[in-house]
């Protein structure tokens, strides 16, 4: 057989996600001292989704997050503060009023933000009651968080990205290789038998278990992993 995709992926500069091409880590500092920070630059990176917008604390330090709708280079936003609630305000989940768009939410207190980065997009906070969080995602998902997590107010800016058609097959090639991505990806069900574990058009294949172990190697990895059950209940 063939080696697959999945484990080819290892060492291969082509089939393997390249992080490197990103412009710098995008996080919001670990300091919790209360501090107003300035935009002073706003950068296009190829590697995401959404812009990047520059700040720079008052003690000096300086951090790449997610631009917000409506950023602009000059703007003060505020930083663990209670006073107000404005665009691209950074606060604890705990301080937000229920309703309010957050993006480059926190899973856990000080991770930086894991959830709501990409261009264009917003969750809201539905239920503050002190003890946890209630979160609304873009997909409707209800996530409780800890209200020490913090978020930045407002929404992703690049919220058109999606309106503008690629027209032909050579912009999205561009698009994606500048994000260090491989594309296109062949279905595995497309490939021949000896290709891929899914691989092949013949009965006999149709009806294969697409079960897999735990602790298979990479390239056997696929399908359902350590499923409890499968089939019809």
């Amino acid at each position: 057989m063939k080696v697959p995709r999945s484990r080819r992926r290892g060492k291969s500069r082509v089939f393997r996600m390249n992080d490197f091409r990103a412009i710098g880590t995008a996080k919001i500092i670990k300091n919790q001292q209360e501090m107003n920070a300035k935009i002073i630059k706003l950068i296009h990176d190829s590697y995401r989704t959404a812009p990047l917008m520059q700040l720079k604390f008052e003690n000096g330090e300086t951090a790449l997050l997610p631009a917000f709708a409506g950023a602009y280079v000059g703007k003060i936003v505020s930083y663990m503060k209670n006073e107000s609630t404005s665009l691209g305000d950074i606060k604890r989940l705990g301080d937000i009023p229920a309703g309010t768009e957050i993006y480059n939410v926190e899973l856990k207190p000080r991770d930086g933000g894991k959830l709501i980065r990409a261009g264009g997009m917003g969750a809201k906070i539905v239920e503050n009651t002190g003890g946890k969080v209630i979160i609304s995602l873009p997909s409707s998902a209800m996530v409780s968080l800890n209200p020490d997590c913090r978020a930045v107010i407002g929404k992703v800016a690049n919220s058109g990205r999606t309106e503008k058609p690629f027209y032909k097959a050579g912009n999205k090639y561009h698009l994606i290789r500048a994000r260090g991505r491989y594309w296109p990806m062949t279905a595995a069900v497309a490939m021949n038998a000896y290709e891929h574990k899914f691989g092949g058009k013949r009965r006999s294949t149709q009806h294969k278990a697409k079960s897999s172990s735990r602790r298979a190697p990479p390239g056997a990895k696929v399908g359902n992993i350590a499923p409890r059950r499968t089939g019809a209940k």
